[in-house]
């Protein structure tokens, strides 16, 4: 999965080069998310969004919102990368809201970010926790963020098909 016999010149000194080694790879950050607008760290997993259970609101996992995401670019996640997660057991329908093996359907949200070195997400891994049971599960795990020419809304009020 690497860059085959791709390789660039890099500085000799050791301080330096790790340096430069770091920013190749990029930068990772890890928050707990925390509703922008009511304050709520519970949510609620459908498909690939992540839904505020305060609120309602959408986070924006799938295409880079900027209400969900301040700051970022309109982005699609590769689809390789991003697959629905498995259906939970017990569950039948494609949409419905993700529950863990206790049955709970609310949770805490851990989101990993892979950023370049202007500060673009250039990755993400999401982490759902049951507050109520403990259950752990990896949600979203390293999908690649990929530019989209324009955000849904914008395209739909163009014209053009929703996603």
């Amino acid at each position: 999965m690497g860059s085959g016999d791709a390789w660039s010149a890099g500085p000799l000194d050791g301080t330096e080069g790790r340096a430069v080694l770091l920013r190749l790879v990029g930068t990772v950050e890890a928050v707990l998310l925390i509703c922008r607008w009511c304050g709520s760290e519970e949510f609620e997993a459908v498909e690939r969004e992540l839904f505020c259970f305060g609120c309602c609101l959408p986070m924006g996992v799938p295409d880079g919102w900027e209400e969900g995401f301040p700051g970022q670019f309109p982005w699609n996640l590769e689809p390789s990368r991003a697959r629905l997660p498995a259906r939970t057991p017990g569950s039948s329908e494609p949409g419905e809201n993700r529950r863990c093996p206790e049955g709970h359907r609310v949770f805490e949200v851990a989101l990993a970010f892979v950023l370049t070195n202007d500060r673009r997400i250039h990755g993400l891994t999401v982490g759902l926790r049951c507050p109520d049971d403990g259950w752990l599960h990896l949600y979203i795990d390293k999908a690649r963020v990929l530019p989209a020419e324009s955000r849904p809304h914008e395209s739909e009020a163009a014209g053009g098909s929703p996603m």
